[in-house]
């Protein structure tokens, strides 16, 4: 069962969870986490699971659907447990989400509270820091995977820049992939020709977008190969950037269910981040 802790902070859920949670568990649950995050916005969660002993069947798969669907909804999430099976499941599954996941153990519950309210305290801090100023852009990345939105993104990008007199940078993530016979051993000499001939693809259409956005520079016109958040993340901290411009919603089918990369470079960007809708 689910059990909420009294804590006096806003943007902040504590929760005991105890026995083996049930479908039912999370029918009554979710609806009070959900109309927490509708009210106040992203929000960061305790979790004691000191007493847990794991899920029926559906309410695992319950767990997973909010966990996908709300990735981009949480801060932080501390969990407090001694169970090495749960230690290793949150670390696993804090690849795939961009929220920070920590584990503690029963015996430090008050770490953990402690580091969740340590967000809540520099968030506060940070909205009342009102005399800071705001200095103009100096590098701008844009990153496209040439569908509308990114085009639409490209001439955002290149309105800001001259405002601005921002250097513009443009960038495509190539995201490799595996391809498998009916035997699913990898196939490398095929493989190896697809990425090619798509990699050549993407080059020429980002030739055509710096062209058409005025990127004259070709060392500020770069295809990158890598998981697309991660790489572009990393890519904007190494070349000083001070904004990210994305479209809000790529072609990808299964944006929705994976979590969009333009959330997770939202969520998780050093930087400001300018999120272009058609």
């Amino acid at each position: 069962m689910f059990e909420t802790i009294a804590v006096n902070a806003d943007h902040v859920m504590a929760i005991r969870v105890s026995g083996r949670l049930s479908d039912e568990d999370y029918a009554r649950f979710l609806p009070v986490l959900e109309a927490l995050i509708k009210r106040e916005g992203p929000v960061s969660l305790y979790v004691d699971m000191e007493d847990f002993e794991g899920w029926e069947p559906k309410a695992a798969w319950d767990d997973l659907k909010f966990g996908i669907a709300h990735d981009v909804d949480f801060k932080r999430i501390a969990v407090v447990c001694d169970k090495k099976w749960i230690q290793w499941m949150i670390k696993l599954s804090a690849v795939f989400f961009a929220a920070e996941m920590r584990t503690f153990s029963v015996t430090e519950k008050q770490e953990a509270m402690d580091w969740i309210m340590s967000e809540e305290t520099k968030t506060t801090e940070q909205h009342q820091d009102t005399d800071e100023q705001v200095m103009p852009y100096k590098h701008i990345l844009l990153a496209t995977d040439f569908s509308a939105h990114a085009r639409r993104a490209g001439q955002r990008a290149r309105e800001l820049a001259d405002k601005y007199q921002a250097r513009l940078s443009l960038v495509h993530v190539f995201d490799d992939f595996v391809l498998y016979d009916e035997f699913y051993e990898p196939i490398a000499e095929e493989r190896f020709a697809l990425q090619q001939t798509l990699q050549d693809a993407a080059r020429q259409h980002l030739e055509t977008l710096a062209g058409e956005i005025g990127i004259e520079d070709p060392a500020d016109v770069q295809l990158l190969v890598g998981a697309p958040k991660a790489t572009i993340l990393a890519h904007a901290e190494e070349h000083d950037v001070d904004l990210i411009i994305v479209g809000s919603h790529g072609r990808r089918g299964l944006a929705r269910l994976l979590g969009s990369v333009a959330s997770g470079i939202v969520n998780s960007a050093p930087c400001d981040v300018l999120t272009v809708r058609l």
